[in-house]
This record gives C-alpha cells, sequence and structure tokens, in this order.
C-alpha cells in the first residue's frame, strides 16, 4: 500500500493544487477530498456540471460523466462532477486539469 500511495499521491496533490489556484479565492466551485479515497468531488455552480462536461469534451478532455456519484447518475442540481487522478499519469494531470479549470471558468461566465 505505501508504494501505491507514492504514486497516486502526487497525483491527488497536482489536482488539489489546480483547484485551489483557480477555485481558491472564488464561488465558482468548490471541492473535497476524503483521505484515502480515489476520487475528488467537485461541485460547480449550479446547473453547470454537464455544460462543463461537454467544453472539457470538445478541448479533448475526459471526464466521468456529470452527476456520477448520484443514483442513476442524476444530479437534481446538475453540480457534481467526480474527478479521478489515480490511473492518468502526472503529465496527463497537468494537461488535464488546465482543460478542466478553463471549462469550469466558461461554464461559469454566465451565472456570475
Amino acid at each position: 500500500m505505501q508504494k501505491h500511495a507514492e504514486i497516486i499521491k502526487p497525483r491527488f496533490e497536482s489536482v488539489l493544487k489546480h483547484l485551489e489556484e483557480a477555485f481558491g479565492d472564488n464561488a465558482l466551485g468548490q471541492w473535497e477530498s476524503a483521505d484515502g479515497g480515489y476520487f475528488i468531488s467537485f461541485d460547480t455552480q449550479e446547473g453547470l456540471a454537464k455544460k462543463v462536461v461537454a467544453l472539457a469534451g470538445q478541448a479533448g478532455g475526459k471526464l466521468t460523466p456529470a452527476g456520477a456519484t448520484f443514483p442513476y447518475g442524476k444530479d437534481p442540481r446538475d453540480r457534481n462532477l467526480r474527478l479521478a487522478p489515480t490511473f492518468p499519469s502526472l503529465d496527463e494531470i497537468e494537461r488535464a486539469m488546465a482543460v478542466f479549470c478553463v471549462s469550469v471558468e466558461l461554464a461559469s461566465a454566465g451565472k456570475t
């Protein structure tokens, strides 16, 4: 388990660094990462999760479907996204998080 932790810890740290830099001082999103978990739960502003997934997809990013943490994948507020940084390489995560953060910012542009 120690070896596994050494592999995935930098990946989670990268995601959290990007989230803090992009959204730590604004209301565009909030996140939660449980110690020992495999996912980071990110909430957009209400009604934007599906739009963020679509925008990221248009830029070549692949995200878990919006609302995946809800029964039947239906988030009544369309705001929850699950980020799973365990599989991609650290370099892929760096690129993916740049796409993700811009996608959240673009989706939020008309809401703020």
